[in-house]
Order: C-alpha cells, then sequence, then structure tokens
C-alpha cells in the first residue's frame, strides 16, 4: 500500500493495527520454530488485543468509529504528556517535542461509553458488536505470562516436594498456531471491512486481504 495516501486517520489507526499484528505474527512464529513459544505470550497478547480492537472497530457507525479513534489517539498523546512531564520532573530531557502532537485536532470526548471502550480492553469486549468473548479469554491467559506476575514466576521456577526447585516454562496454549492463524484471518477481514465502509475504492480496501489469502492455509468466508 505505498501509493496510497490515507487522508483519514481511522484508516491509518486500522492499517496500523493490522500492521502491527502481522509484525508480531512473524514473531510469534520465529519463536514457536525455535523452541521459545512460551516467550512469545507478550506478542500473541497484542496480536489478540489487534483483533479484539478492529472487531470493536468494524461494529460501530461510521460516526462513532471517527470518535473511537479520536478517543484511542487522544489517550496515546496525553500518555506521552504524562510521560514527558515525569521525565522532567526528574531533571531528564527527552529529545521529543510535543508541539505539532498537541495541536492536532481530535474529537475525543472526556466521558462516554466509547471513551471507556477506547480506554478499557474489556469494556470493548463488551461493547462489541459480536461479544469476541474467546479472543478476551485468550488475552487474558497471555497477559498473566506478559508481564512480571506471580503465575509467571511460578512457571518458570516450579517446585517439587515444596522444596527443590525445578526448571519449567508455561505451556503455550495453541503450540501449532492454528487458532493464531485464525485470528489473523479475523483482523485482516475486519481491516477490509472496515477499509471499505470508510468509502476507499475496493482494490485498495483488499489488497491486504489478497495478500494473506493467497498464502494462508485456511478457507475463510472473505468480505468481498
Amino acid at each position: 500500500m505505498s501509493d496510497v495516501v490515507l487522508r483519514d486517520f481511522v484508516p491509518q489507526v486500522v492499517v496500523g493495527l493490522c500492521r502491527a499484528a502481522a509484525a508480531q505474527s512473524i514473531v510469534v512464529a520465529a519463536l514457536t520454530r525455535a523452541g521459545q513459544a512460551s516467550s512469545a505470550a507478550p506478542n500473541r497478547r497484542l496480536v489478540l488485543e489487534s483483533a479484539i480492537r478492529l472487531l470493536w472497530l468494524s461494529g460501530l457507525s461510521k460516526t462513532d468509529r471517527h470518535t473511537a479513534a479520536s478517543v484511542m489517539l487522544d489517550v496515546d498523546r496525553k500518555e506521552t504528556n504524562d510521560t514527558l512531564a515525569y521525565l522532567q520532573k526528574q531533571g531528564q530531557e527527552a529529545p521529543f517535542d510535543p508541539t505539532e502532537m498537541n495541536q492536532f485536532e481530535l474529537d475525543a470526548p472526556t466521558k462516554g461509553p466509547l471513551q471507556e471502550q477506547a480506554r478499557k480492553l474489556r469494556a470493548a469486549v463488551l461493547g462489541s458488536e459480536s461479544e469476541p468473548w474467546s479472543l478476551y479469554a485468550m488475552w487474558r491467559e497471555e497477559t498473566k505470562y506478559a508481564h512480571p506476575s506471580g503465575a509467571l514466576a511460578g512457571q518458570y521456577a516450579p517446585t517439587h516436594d515444596n522444596s527443590h526447585l525445578q526448571s519449567g516454562q508455561p505451556e503455550p496454549m495453541d503450540p501449532e498456531l492454528e487458532a493464531h492463524q485464525l485470528v489473523q484471518c479475523l483482523i485482516v477481514a475486519a481491516t477490509q471491512q472496515i477499509l471499505s465502509d470508510e468509502g476507499l475504492a475496493p482494490d485498495v480496501a483488499s489488497r491486504i486481504t489478497n495478500a494473506f489469502r493467497a498464502q494462508s492455509p485456511f478457507t475463510f468466508d472473505w468480505p468481498e
């Protein structure tokens, strides 16, 4: 899509999430082939979260989708400004000028269902047109191993007879990546649906889907 100019930030957000998920999938596949599938939990988690976000956006009206994307960008902008303020308080300089970022106009309400759904993944799951409960359940499991949690520590340092430490690692839920590839199908299909709904030309909206479909081993009810 290097020849495509996306002038609206809704398609930009959607294409960006799809591409980010694809990049993480490459990491997941590489680690799995190397026998390190247990270390890919953060990458699998990001893919699942991208899928949930895209499904959420695909079920919104064009007006609500525009507002939702605005809120998502506004949340990121606030977090960036908070980080810069923290560094300044610590006497540290950050090589980033937020002036242009802060001048960008967004239609981002401070309260309401969309604002809550853009900020919190669970709210987005519950607010989706068709609640993606299976994706959310997998996301919750991966989250335990994507942070320095007690679950993560226990999996890597199991005990025997409550005395001797043994070596260990989490068992991946999807060792053959079959579910992962189905999630990829959902991601690219949702991306095409949103791009089509946003008015992109059919040959442009379908590019990512066609490229993925040519390589996918799965049959799927792809959008036309």
